[in-house]
């Protein structure tokens, strides 16, 4: 009688199948070291040649050696001590400034479809010269990429801002913005911008222009797209006429501002006129304008003689929704050859604008 045979041993399959799966992590881990290898590379080549081309157009860019990090799921470029000035205005001699205690820039792994910024640590404006340093709970920026194509939008948002001015601090709980622009025959730029409850500066509130609304901002809101060509011309005004002989409008949907007890949104269409002078025509609507009346008249920006006459002409354009809501004053603005006016009524007439020749 034959003895019984011995199951095949399943050792040889396993030990090869682990094997297997050791080289396939293998090769991927080898894969994704080279692929972010490259991506830190193009990083930081294409940062040095940002660095070099603003460099030869006037610019003053200083930075520490970056460092690079974020594998394996992102290409990560680290900007320690970054300061970057404009050229002067030609005027003063000083243009703005950003400098920012470390600013990264990341792409995500495998497939690099955004260039992410984040600041992190002190940072400053500065306007001609005064500087305003401040600090942010976060602030990003996030750029979509195209495979061939330079960037075409960018939104950013920033919060916990705590800002020293001149005057005093200024708080921002939270400010956001988002920015598409067409390189096109004629090209386009569509800006949308949001901040939401800031603390004002106490010597602003000092202003007698500014006393009667109170010390918080609540919301200030901006929807708008510039169009036309902008050309790089010897100087503004020829850029600016260039502008205008291509038609060029500025188109605000929506600007609105609430503060205290003013309630206010704008929509209007801007150009400039031969004489490069600005006009406008649009449509300014007042939530409870009798108690925004109110508020201008604290802060001097109505006359109190005025103020039951305008009180009266506001009545009139106003109306009270159908779902109940507070009552709203809808006015129709215009500016034409320095002249402004509100429901085809005169109101007064501006200085001309005068360009600078640089």
């Amino acid at each position: 009688m034959n003895a019984k045979q011995a199951p095949p041993t399943r050792a040889p399959l396993l030990g090869r199948t682990l094997f297997g799966v050791l080289i396939l992590l293998a090769a991927l881990v080898a894969g994704q070291s080279l692929l972010w290898r490259w991506s830190t590379g193009a990083l930081a080549e294409g940062f040095s040649d940002w660095v070099i081309r603003h460099r030869a157009q006037g610019w003053t860019i200083n930075h520490d050696i970056p460092d690079r990090g974020g594998w394996p799921f992102a290409a990560r470029l680290m900007i320690p001590r970054l300061s970057i000035e404009s050229p002067g205005d030609g005027t003063s001699g000083q243009g703005m400034g950003w400098e920012v205690q470390m600013l990264a820039l990341s792409t995500p792994l495998p497939l690099p479809d955004a260039l992410r910024l984040e600041a992190t640590g002190a940072q400053a404006l500065r306007l001609g010269a005064t500087r305003v340093p401040f600090t942010t709970e976060s602030f990003i920026a996030l750029l979509p990429l195209e495979a061939g194509q330079p960037p075409r939008r960018a939104n950013g948002l920033l919060q916990g801002m705590v800002a020293q001015t001149p005057d005093g601090v200024l708080t921002i709980r939270r400010m956001g913005g988002d920015a598409n622009w067409v390189r096109t025959a004629e090209p386009a730029l569509t800006l949308q911008f949001a901040a939401e409850d800031a603390a004002l500066p106490q010597a602003w509130l000092r202003t007698p222009a500014l006393a009667g609304f109170g010390p918080r901002l609540t919301q200030l809101e901006f929807d708008g797209s510039l169009y036309g060509s902008v050309l790089p011309l010897p100087s503004l005004r020829e850029q600016l006429d260039a502008w205008r002989a291509s038609e060029g409008k500025l188109d605000v949907r929506q600007l609105r501002l609430a503060w205290g007890d003013l309630d206010a949104g704008l929509r209007l269409s801007a150009r400039l006129d031969a004489a490069l002078q600005p006009a406008l025509a649009g449509t300014l609507s007042v939530t409870n304008p009798n108690a925004a009346l109110d508020s201008l008249a604290r802060s001097g920006l109505i006359q109190r003689r005025a103020l039951d006459g305008t009180r009266f002409a506001v009545g009139m354009l106003t109306r009270r929704p159908v779902d109940g809501g507070p009552p709203v004053a809808e006015i129709p603005i215009s500016l034409q050859n320095g002249v402004v006016s509100a429901a085809q009524i005169p109101l007064s007439r501006l200085p001309p604008v005068v360009w600078p020749q640089y």
